[in-house]
């Protein structure tokens, strides 16, 4: 079981709110493996909660995934357990559980959830405007999707937008952060263990260093066995398309092509193309650019790579 380091902070500020006793609606974010989900499980620990994570499915499971969370929590120990017929009956049954007591309601994988059910943003915000407001719930949306986080969820354009209460963008361990993970290791070991992992809780548990950080990067990383051989490939083809394409121009930056025509050169695509996938690659964290302080935007820009895993 992975230790839980770091988020100090965040869990002060998630608890404050909790203590209000005020309706909440809390938008949670952040690349991958980053620690959302650790997060939001130590916060909720000890408390009333249900917590639903949605499935890359249809509205249908989903919607058996979410009665099963919300019986699991009236019915603990049920051996069958009971399916609403439609969301709006769950969400109900959800208003009614906080009439009275305070409860965290945790949607993890929002955007999974808007995929299968384009209405239900919409069907949050009439339930916020007219009834959640005036109750206790303390209602927690998480999404590991960038750009629909930030667009659908926290955008104007989102039926959500204005009824948000807060926003924790959660971002990589800094090297200080980083460091607290293996105290017993020098300063030197331990800027290395950040310049692989790039601070991501999950990758720094994984590599599992114990003694020496060679042998965990033959044992874990570089071995075709290990965990993390697969997981640049896995995490691509989670939230990608056409990976295939993105690998192509991650490998040109990788190689040295930090301008967009020199990258255009080397994977072979028009720079229409090219701009589009690394639009996508700096949403997803995994690209940035930089442009110098004397020049105008989109002049002498040059891309690097901000996911140094």
């Amino acid at each position: 079981m992975e230790k839980f380091y770091c988020r100090e902070e965040e869990l002060r500020k998630l608890n404050a709110r909790y203590e209000n006793e005020e309706f909440e609606c809390l938008i949670i974010y952040g690349r991958r493996r980053v620690g959302k989900t650790a997060l939001i499980n130590k916060f909720c620990a000890y408390k009333p909660t249900i917590f639903f994570s949605a499935l890359n499915t249809t509205g249908k499971e989903n919607l058996k995934a979410l009665s099963k969370a919300i019986m699991s929590y009236e019915k603990p120990d049920a051996v069958v357990v009971p399916e609403f017929k439609s969301y709006d009956d769950a969400l109900a049954e959800i208003t009614e559980l906080t009439r009275e007591q305070r409860l965290v309601f945790v949607i993890d994988e929002y955007p999974y959830l808007a995929k299968a059910k384009p209405a239900i943003s919409a069907m949050l915000q009439h339930l916020i405007d007219h009834q959640w407001s005036k109750g206790k719930l303390y209602l927690i949306l998480c999404g590991s999707s960038m750009s629909f986080m930030e667009n659908q969820v926290l955008g104007q354009e989102s039926p959500l937008y204005g009824r948000r209460t807060g926003q924790f963008k959660i971002e990589p361990l800094n090297y200080k952060e980083t460091a607290v993970f293996h105290p017993e290791l020098t300063y030197e070991d331990n800027a290395l263990i950040y310049g692989i992992t790039g601070g991501v809780p999950h990758y720094i548990n994984k590599l599992g260093v114990k003694k020496d950080i060679d042998e965990a990067l033959l044992t874990n990383l570089f071995d075709r066995s290990g965990y993390l051989y697969e997981e640049p490939a896995n995490l691509l083809k989670q939230e990608l398309r056409e990976p295939a394409i993105y690998n192509a121009i991650i490998k040109a930056i990788a190689e040295g092509s930090s301008r967009a025509a020199d990258i255009c050169g080397k994977v072979q695509e028009t720079s229409t193309t090219v701009l589009k996938y690394l639009k996508t690659l700096m949403e997803l964290g995994i690209v940035k650019k930089e442009t110098p302080l004397t020049e105008k935007a989109g002049r002498k820009t040059i891309y690097l790579l901000a996911d140094n895993f």
